[in-house]
């Protein structure tokens, strides 16, 4: 019975919280590798086409422990000039200019945490201004976020507050935007805002009526050190608020060497130090980090393991001889 209440806490508390401390998709140790869930103004800042996937085990070792998945892609749809295209016995097709300044993203997540079930898909508008050796982006997201009990599980009697969300599902709409600045191979800044609408959340009796999410700020950016030819290091921060000034930090340092492998460590204001390694392929990229908690939950864990996978395609002019960045 101890352990049911246990649990039961452990959801309803992740359930409360879960928009105070972040936004509606999980945040990731590969925040650096996928940015773009965080500020939609990076879908398609780098001119090409990127399909991540990030896989999540947390507090190994803890029953019912979260576990998360996300897929993501960005596309840019690059300059090019107009074409009229004869067809015979039909109208010739016009095809016009544009300016390869358009980049579009959208992502899917589940993240389970003991019997609640959260899940939600996104798709992003971006827009680039070419500047001197540099590129400003302004990014529009829209998202849909459904949170759920789910009762195949729970073998225990409810509290009557909290019947209602057992097997049905919430759905809560979302408005980001986000702003970016990238100087070409030397650094980057963005910032960027969710939980726009402010969804209230009905559910249950009085005691958790017209509960709405709040809006959360994040603030991010890197710098890229050149060393020599073959190395390159890159500080990075990434800095997570609400409007109640719940805030959260996190500081990295990566090491690339030739282009193909990097490894690296963060430490998040949790009290979590983690370690970063991958390598590059091709045009695929196999990265894995692990997670140590120092807080009170390294009694109980062995840690966190997340694996991330990408692919990114149009990085030379062999593979797409059209492309052209602006």
């Amino acid at each position: 019975m101890r352990f049911c209440f246990q649990t039961l806490a452990i959801v309803v508390f992740s359930f409360l919280t879960n928009p105070v401390i972040c936004q509606n998709t999980p945040i990731y140790s590969h925040y650096m590798m996928d940015g773009f869930t965080i500020n939609s103004a990076m879908a398609g800042y780098e001119g090409l086409t990127v399909f991540n996937l990030i896989t999540r085990q947390q507090w190994l070792g803890l029953d019912y422990a979260p576990r998360t998945f996300s897929f993501s892609f960005q596309t840019r749809l690059l300059q090019r000039s107009y074409k009229i295209i004869p067809r015979p016995n039909h109208k010739n097709k016009f095809i016009p200019a544009r300016k390869g300044r358009v980049g579009l993203g959208g992502y899917l997540y589940a993240d389970r945490n003991g019997y609640f079930i959260n899940s939600g898909a996104a798709f992003s508008y971006a827009y680039h201004i070419p500047l001197h050796n540099s590129q400003l982006s302004f990014g529009l997201l829209g998202s849909i976020a459904q949170h759920k009990i789910d009762k195949s599980g729970i073998g225990f009697r409810i509290p009557e507050p909290l019947m209602d969300m057992v097997g049905t599902p919430i759905y809560i709409p979302d408005v980001s935007i986000g702003c970016f600045y990238y100087r070409f191979y030397s650094y980057y800044i963005g910032l960027s805002a969710t939980g726009l609408l402010q969804s209230k959340i009905k559910f249950g009796g009085n005691v958790m009526k017209d509960y709405k999410t709040e809006r959360q700020y994040y603030l991010m950016g890197a710098y890229r050190i050149q060393q020599n030819k073959d190395m390159e290091i890159e500080p990075s921060f990434l800095l997570r608020t609400s409007e109640g000034l719940i805030m959260q930090g996190e500081l990295s340092c990566k090491i690339y060497y030739q282009n193909k492998y990097w490894g690296g460590i963060s430490y998040r204001t949790m009290q979590t130090f983690i370690v970063l390694m991958g390598v590059r392929w091709q045009s695929l990229y196999i990265g894995y980090a692990f997670d140590y908690d120092f807080n009170a939950f390294r009694r109980f864990s062995f840690g966190s393991h997340e694996l991330f996978l990408s692919m990114k395609f149009g990085e030379t002019a062999r593979r797409y001889l059209w492309q052209k960045r602006f």
